[in-house]
């Protein structure tokens, strides 16, 4: 907005050096200068309202950011629960491992390596350990049923 007022005051000088202040012409010209002077300085402040404006609408968005994420908690985590992905860390590495929540309920044993440094960091063996409770309830039958009859 500075170069808009110095272009006036250039308009004003260029008017003064023409020498027209008791001519009709003159008198036009002077107060149309008057007008785009007061248009520039008007300007120029609603320009800084303008930017102080942003600033503080910048801070308030930043506040609100700030209190969603402590109200609502982070999005990304809620999105990774409703995709049907597990992550895990490594413990070896710390790296987080994505896989298939799927994985959790398969019949067969899956174990889930590390792709950074191929450490297991998942083993679905809810089955294989449900299957050892019942051989060794079944063996324990056995035997009882060993020593009832001895």
């Amino acid at each position: 907005m500075k170069d808009l007022q110095q272009k006036v005051a250039y308009l004003q000088g260029l008017a003064d050096g023409l020498e027209l202040d008791d001519s009709k012409e003159g008198k036009v010209i002077d107060a149309m200068l008057g007008v785009l002077e007061d248009v520039a300085e008007r300007l120029a402040f609603l320009q800084g309202q303008q930017e102080d404006l942003e600033d503080y609408l910048e801070s308030i968005d930043s506040d609100l950011a700030d209190l969603e994420d402590d109200f609502y908690g982070d999005e990304d985590d809620e999105e990774d629960e409703d995709d049907g992905m597990v992550d895990v860390e490594c413990p070896a590495c710390h790296e987080q491992v994505c896989f298939d929540e799927a994985i959790l309920y398969d019949e067969d044993l899956i174990e889930v390596t590390c792709p950074n440094c191929g450490a297991v960091v998942f083993t679905n063996d809810i089955g294989a350990d449900e299957e050892d409770e019942e051989d060794e309830e079944d063996k324990v039958g056995h035997e009882e049923g060993q020593d009832v009859r001895e």
